[in-house]
């Protein structure tokens, strides 16, 4: 691979890392060709990429957008994982992808801004998706107007409710 190569491969892995917010390393060492190329079909149809690069070239690249603290974990045989515009849909795509590949062990994780550790990826997947968190905010937001509607309606309701009462009692006399 010449220099120009090179350059134009950092070049493509920093696009990719720039517009990821979530980035998983990933040793796979002991892993098919196969399994890797059918994880890697997986994950496209998911809007995600994995791509295998030279470590150092991932170091220029992952420098050249500010994407750090990950040097320690790009040795040995590394893939990076990255995420769509969705990073938590994608943490659960990719949570889902690993559990019949026991040869794919994560090593690191970047996610909005900071670099965490392998245990720390999985938490990712566990947060709430965009869409369950705008539900949340939704429901917080119509709660108050519903029960001031509800406080506002009560005198009128408990009053027709006497009334009904004292019908009753009168009918039945």
């Amino acid at each position: 691979m010449n220099r120009a190569q090179k350059a134009e491969q950092v070049s493509a892995f920093a696009t990719y890392a720039k517009e990821a917010p979530f980035i998983v390393l990933a040793e796979y060492r002991g892993t098919k060709v196969s399994e890797i190329n059918q994880f890697r079909r997986d994950l496209e149809k998911n809007g995600m990429r994995y791509k295998v690069i030279k470590n150092t070239l991932a170091r220029r690249a992952f420098a050249d957008v500010g994407v750090g603290g990950m040097d320690k974990s790009l040795k040995g045989m590394t893939g990076v994982v990255f995420s769509s515009p969705d990073a938590i849909g994608s943490a659960k795509v990719l949570k889902d992808l690993l559990k019949p590949l026991p040869t794919i062990a994560v090593r690191a994780g970047f996610f909005d801004g900071t670099a965490m550790a392998a245990d720390c990826v999985g938490v990712v997947s566990s947060l709430p998706s965009r869409e369950d968190i705008l539900a949340q905010l939704l429901a917080t937001l119509q709660e108050g107007p519903r029960q001031l509607v509800s406080v506002i309606q009560a005198p009128g309701r408990d009053l027709v409710q006497l009334l009904k009462n004292y019908e009753d009692k009168l009918a039945g006399e």
